[in-house]
């Protein structure tokens, strides 16, 4: 009997083909397959008080590549380009919306009115005195299971090489109702004020304390803003919501985020809610 030996290049090739499909894939039914892509931009300008800042930005993108038929993906990109590059509804091209993503942001953190002599100031960073700003944007997949998809923003932003803040914005998609998932969509009525009440047990669970008082002296100086919000994700076992530094305590705090187990959370479902899929 003999073997049909493939030839080393030939056994890459197979790899290289097949190794993506695991890296964007997840265990479950009907998930998107997912690509990546990255862009920079940068600029200078000229401050009132004539110093320099240079100021770049750099997006890197995991993005839907397909799902189901051609019909859908496009719908999916096109949601994808709406809600988490914030391009106009209209645009379903990702290469585009990530260049205009990256220019708004640029243009966002730039004075409207530039000096006129920026460019020749600009061609010699060396003899001058610049302040460098940064902002990085990854926007990672945390979630692809059952038809949905949760993607996380991480905003990162640092002056002359030192982290100013970090913050992470997360955006849930329906594949099945091709629509952005809102806390509104996954509760009955008047379930709110009881799953609020969760987050703050949990809370006070997390930070080993034993009421609000104890939370105040821990640095939650506002808790009327533990409430659900659309700064929430899924995951294998829970829904997790995420509070960005100053929201609900001192930013020395940090970011919170709060976990609620799926079993808690499914006597709230409303009928089309997709924690039914879950």
């Amino acid at each position: 009997m003999t073997m049909d030996l493939k030839k080393p290049s030939q056994v890459l090739i197979s790899l290289l083909i097949v190794l993506p499909l695991f890296m964007f894939s997840c265990k479950g039914k009907s998930e998107a397959t997912l690509s990546a892509d990255s862009v920079a931009v940068e600029d200078a300008f000229k401050k009132s008080n004539g110093e320099m800042c240079k100021i770049k930005t750099t997006v890197v993108i995991s993005y839907p590549e397909s799902y189901k038929d051609q019909e859908s993906t496009e719908r999916l990109r096109q949601l994808y380009c709406s809600k988490i590059l914030q391009s106009p509804d209209s645009m379903a091209d990702i290469k585009q919306a990530l260049k205009y993503y990256a220019n708004t942001l640029l243009l966002q953190n730039t004075p409207l009115q530039v000096s006129q002599d920026n460019a020749e100031v600009a061609e010699d960073y060396d003899n001058i005195d610049v302040d460098n700003f940064e902002i990085r944007v990854r926007v990672t997949n945390v979630y692809n299971n059952n038809d949905v998809l949760s993607f996380c923003r991480e905003i990162i932003v640092e002056k002359n090489d030192k982290v100013t803040s970090v913050i992470h914005r997360y955006v849930n998609f329906d594949l099945l109702a091709m629509k952005k998932i809102s806390s509104e969509d996954l509760f009955v009525a008047g379930s709110v004020d009881q799953i609020n009440q969760m987050l703050k047990s949990k809370l006070i669970e997390t930070q080993n304390v034993k009421d609000d008082d104890e939370l105040y002296m821990c640095g939650f100086y506002n808790l009327t803003n533990l409430v659900i919000t659309d700064n929430f994700y899924f995951s294998d076992t829970g829904l997790t919501w995420c509070y960005e530094p100053g929201i609900l305590a001192v930013p020395a705090v940090g970011e919170t985020t709060l976990l609620l187990p799926y079993e808690d959370l499914m006597r709230f479902k409303s009928e089309d809610s997709a924690l039914n899929r879950v």
